[in-house]
Order: C-alpha cells, then structure tokens, then sequence
C-alpha cells in the first residue's frame, strides 16, 4: 500500500496542513516556525519530519489543490470548468491568496509551478529551454491571478480561467 493513502498518514499530513493554513491567516509565512506547525498539529517533530522536509513543503502541500490544475492549464491539459472552480475557490479566499502569493512565498510558489509544467514538458529541438518556458507560463499565470485578487484586473472567473488556458500558447509547438 502506497504510505500516502494509509489513513494515519493522511490524518497526520492534514492535520499539519490545516495547522499551517490556521497559522498563515494570522501570521506572516517567514514567521511561522516548524514548531508553531508541530505545536499547532499536535504531532510529535520526528512524526513531523517523517512526513515534511520543513515548512516549505506544507506550503507546497497546502497549495496543491491549486497549482495542480494552474500547471494543467499551461499546458493545454485541463478544461475550463476545471480552473473556474479553482479561481472561485480562490476567490472565496482571496485575503489569503493575496497573502501567499505576495513576496518571497510568491516565488516559491511560482518556482514550483514552473517545475510542475517542466515536469510535463516534451522537448522541442530548436525551442527555448524547457526551464524558461515553464517559468514564463508560471509567471504569466501567478501575475494574472495576483492581478486579479488585487482587485487590479476585474473578470468572472470563467473570463480568467479562459486567459489561464491561454497559457498554453506560451509551449512551443512540436
């Protein structure tokens, strides 16, 4: 049995999540200790560190649900229905998304997304490298959604999630 579908792993990864989500919304990202995140889960370090590298990694996790179908758009692989429900469910939590993807977190997070599309990539002969196309897509996307929350570019997000797919225009042809 793969160990990230045993329900104790999936408890304790959530529960460290939620604690980190818990944490974001009323502090900063840089001062969030490792262990704010282990006191706020209730897990022991060693159980934290089987399952986390840091908190670096609970930020990636915790975002998940949203760069996945972001890295999916860029590459012309996910439907529109699939990122409007994304950007509505961002939308409901803009406050925080705008927290997130605001300074050196919001690096973090693009660089990830940007892995995430070069992962997915296949190489074109004569194209720009794989790497400066997947961090172009991502910056395009992350820019977009920043703009978007900021109240700086005003759209349903059916008209965004749209734009997001556009993204894929940005992957060379093969």
């Amino acid at each position: 049995m793969d160990n990230r579908q045993d329900p104790r792993t999936r408890r304790t990864r959530d529960a460290v999540v939620a604690a980190f989500v818990e944490l974001a919304f009323r502090q900063r990202y840089d001062t969030i200790r490792t262990a704010d995140l282990i006191a706020a889960a209730g897990v022991g370090r060693s159980t934290f560190y089987e399952h986390f590298r840091g908190k670096d990694e609970v930020l990636l996790a915790a975002v998940a649900p949203i760069l996945q179908p972001l890295a999916s758009a860029a590459l012309g692989r996910a439907s529109k229905v699939q990122v409007r429900v994304m950007l509505e469910h961002v939308w409901e939590r803009r406050g925080f998304a705008r927290i997130l993807l605001a300074g050196g977190t919001g690096m973090k997070l693009q660089r990830r997304l940007a892995a995430m599309i070069e992962a997915r990539l296949v190489p074109t002969p004569g194209a720009a490298p794989p790497a400066m196309i997947a961090m172009s897509a991502a910056a395009a996307q992350l820019t977009m959604l920043r703009m978007w929350i900021a109240g700086e570019a005003a759209c349903p997000p059916a008209d965004l999630a749209v734009q997001m797919l556009a993204c894929a225009r940005l992957l060379p042809e093969a």
